[in-house]
């Protein structure tokens, strides 16, 4: 009779069993997990993508919103100053002023020294390009020239009396605001106060000619401020081919005691300090701030020259005729974008300009109907989102190669726990099989047995198992062949 030996083939079963289901648990558990976290990874790649992208949109809108502030604030100190100077004038022409008439001087005067009386304070004011005097204002009438001003300084000496005491205030807001270029008081006759006291009238022969002669009451920002009955109103902004500077008028309609129009007071700023405090804006890179009127025309703008405003005639030159493709300059604002920039509410529009995507946010100023606006490139704008994807996707693959990491060493651990079980279920049946096989090898021969090898260890048999029941009853065995192998 032949034995065919299969050492081992039990325990490896149970090995290649154990592993098997170990594998397959945990190769799903691996799978699903990183499937997940693929999933996850994705999500949170485009969902922290579009809140970087929103919140990058935000922060231009907040920019162009902080601009406003600065420059609303800066408008609404020079409103008040101009407030307190209308006041101050309907308090020195109401019937109960006890004024107290100061020297006026003739404004031809100032610039032809020679001829007649002026302010000994009065010289060259460089930025100016005239003569000027910081103590007092200077009056014009037209028909008024040098040879007949007394005439008319005598007929009205009364309100210019008045109107000699608006110097105080007058040079009380230079001082404290020397943005402001001009102020002055127009009256109704076409009779003009201006400070600081410098020549209006021209020459004498523009002063003798009715078609050279300044009439303020027939120019366009004394209309507006006689419309708004009383409220400040702000004028458009223009340029001034004399002084090569752009102005914002702001003023309002004045009032003498008996409640009848006077004519209008009024400021001009230089918005040299706004376009300063615009122009310096930097956003990222290559962004830019503008500012701009209702009417789409440009305040302050990095491509836009002083020079341009003269070439436009001295109007405002519109923000279209500088956000231009090149080559062949058509807008690269539509009328309907305009339209969305200029209607008063704060929002951010996109455009292309030469190849280049931009972004616009625009938000109202609150006074003056002017907007300001933020540009800034989109690439630059979103560079942050490949840099946060790229951190994003390098967390994702750690996070799966340590998935990984954690599947092999289960697999191996795994393997090892087999092993172990594996011997502890293989290692008693190899006994008992290898004291069988002695015992019927003996019996086959008709050998006598060892008393060892009738006996089953008893570590085997103390088991609380099936092994030690299994043991036990291969004891029982052992003792009935003992028995009948005695003689």
């Amino acid at each position: 009779m032949s034995v065919t030996h299969k050492k081992g083939s039990f325990r490896r079963n149970v090995i290649v069993t154990f592993m098997l289901i170990s594998v397959v648990s945990l190769a799903v558990t691996g799978a699903i997990a990183l499937s997940f976290m693929n999933l996850v990874g994705g999500l949170t790649t485009d969902e922290s993508s579009q809140a970087l992208e929103t919140q990058i949109e935000t922060n231009i809108e907040l920019t162009a919103e902080k601009n406003a502030q600065v420059i609303r604030q800066k408008l609404s100190n020079a409103e008040a100053m101009v407030r307190a100077m209308a006041e101050e004038c309907e308090a020195l022409f109401d019937n109960e002023s006890t004024y107290q008439p100061r020297g006026v001087y003739y404004d031809y005067f100032f610039e032809y020294l020679s001829p007649g009386l002026y302010p000994s304070d009065t010289h060259f004011e460089a930025k100016f390009g005239i003569n000027v005097s910081w103590n007092y204002s200077s009056w014009y009438i037209p028909g008024s020239n040098a040879g007949n001003y007394e005439t008319y300084m005598t007929a009205n000496a009364d309100r210019l009396g008045r109107a000699s005491n608006l110097d105080f205030i007058f040079k009380g807001i230079h001082d404290r605001a020397p943005e402001f270029r001009w102020l002055y008081l127009a009256f109704e006759d076409d009779m003009f106060i201006n400070y600081p006291g410098s020549i209006v009238g021209g020459t004498d022969t523009e002063r003798n000619n009715p078609l050279t002669q300044f009439h303020c009451s027939e120019d366009d920002w004394y209309q507006a401020l006689r419309a708004g009955n009383g409220d400040m109103v702000f004028v458009e902004p223009y340029y001034d081919p004399i002084d090569g500077v752009l102005l914002i008028s702001m003023g309002r309609a004045v009032y003498d005691g008996n409640g009848y129009l006077m004519g209008v007071i009024a400021g001009d700023i230089t918005v040299e300090d706004i376009r300063t405090k615009i122009l310096d804006v930097q956003v990222l890179e290559t962004g830019y701030a503008a500012l701009i009127t209702a009417g789409g025309g440009v305040v302050a703008h990095p491509e836009v020259e002083d020079e341009d405003y003269a070439w436009y005639g001295g109007d405002l030159p519109p923000l279209t005729d500088f956000e231009v493709n090149i080559p062949g300059n058509t807008p690269a604002l539509t009328s309907t974008q305009m339209a969305q920039i200029t209607s008063g509410t704060t929002g951010i529009t996109d455009y292309r300009r030469s190849g280049i995507d931009l972004l616009l946010a625009y938000t109202p100023v609150g006074l003056g109907e002017y907007i300001c606006i933020i540009i800034v490139p989109i690439e630059e704008a979103k560079a942050a989102i490949p840099v946060l994807e790229g951190r994003i996707q390098s967390a994702n693959v750690q996070a799966i190669l340590f998935m990984a990491t954690i599947t092999v060493v289960g697999i191996a651990v795994a393997g090892f726990v087999a092993g172990g079980i594996s011997s502890q279920v293989t290692k008693p049946l190899q006994y008992l099989m290898g004291l069988a096989t002695k015992n019927v090898t003996a019996m086959i021969k008709q050998e006598r047995l060892d008393t060892q090898d009738l006996q089953v260890d008893r570590q085997f048999m103390a088991k609380d198992d099936e092994i030690g029941e299994l043991a036990r009853a291969f004891q029982g065995m052992l003792d009935t062949i003992r028995e009948d192998d005695k003689p």
